[in-house]
C-alpha cells in the first residue's frame, strides 16, 4: 500500500459522556478484597471478571447461569433497559467463568437460598440472580452507593 487510507476518512466526533475510568490489576484485586464479606461480594467479582455491564447483571437470572458444567457459563442476553434486550441484539454472548467467579456465584446462590427461605411469603420469585432481600430487582442507585461504599473501603477514592 502506498499511502495510509485513514488520512482519507473523516474521524467521527462521538458523543460527549462521563469519562470512562478502568482500574489496574491492584485497584481491581483490592476491590474484591473488599468486597470479599458483603452482599456485593458475587455482584462485583461478576462484574470485574466477566465485563458484563450492570444493567445486564442486574436482569441476570439463574436460567441464564450454568455452574454445574465445565466450563460454567453466564448467558447476558437480558438487560434492565427499556423491552429487556441488550444494549444491541448483536451484545447477547455466552461468557465463560472463571474459577473464582464460579466459586462466589455458588456462595451467592447459598446465600440467597438462605434469604429466600426466611423471607418466606414476602419473597418475589423472578429468578434474579443480584436481588434485593425480598428478591426484586435491584435499584441502581443502591448498587451504585455499595459499590462505593466497597471501593472506599478498598482505598479508592472518587478521584481513582
Amino acid at each position: 500500500m502506498k499511502r495510509n487510507v485513514v488520512l482519507l476518512c473523516d474521524i467521527p466526533q462521538g458523543n460527549t459522556g462521563r469519562p470512562s475510568k478502568s482500574l489496574t490489576f491492584g485497584q481491581a484485586a483490592a476491590l474484591v478484597a473488599a468486597a470479599e464479606a458483603t452482599p456485593s461480594h458475587a455482584y462485583i467479582v461478576a462484574s470485574l471478571l466477566t465485563g458484563a455491564r450492570t444493567v445486564e447483571l442486574r436482569a441476570l437470572t439463574w436460567s441464564h447461569v450454568d455452574l454445574d458444567r465445565e466450563p460454567s457459563t453466564i448467558m447476558v442476553w437480558r438487560s434492565v433497559r427499556a423491552g429487556g434486550d441488550t444494549k444491541t441484539k448483536r451484545s447477547r454472548r455466552t461468557l465463560e467463568l472463571p474459577r473464582r467467579c464460579v466459586d462466589a456465584l455458588r456462595l451467592h446462590r447459598e446465600q440467597q437460598d438462605q434469604l429466600r427461605k426466611r423471607a418466606r411469603d414476602t419473597w418475589q420469585h423472578n429468578g434474579l440472580v443480584f436481588a434485593s432481600r425480598k428478591g426484586t430487582p435491584l435499584n441502581p442507585s443502591n448498587v451504585r452507593w455499595s459499590f462505593r461504599k466497597v471501593a472506599t473501603a478498598a482505598g479508592l477514592g472518587a478521584d481513582e
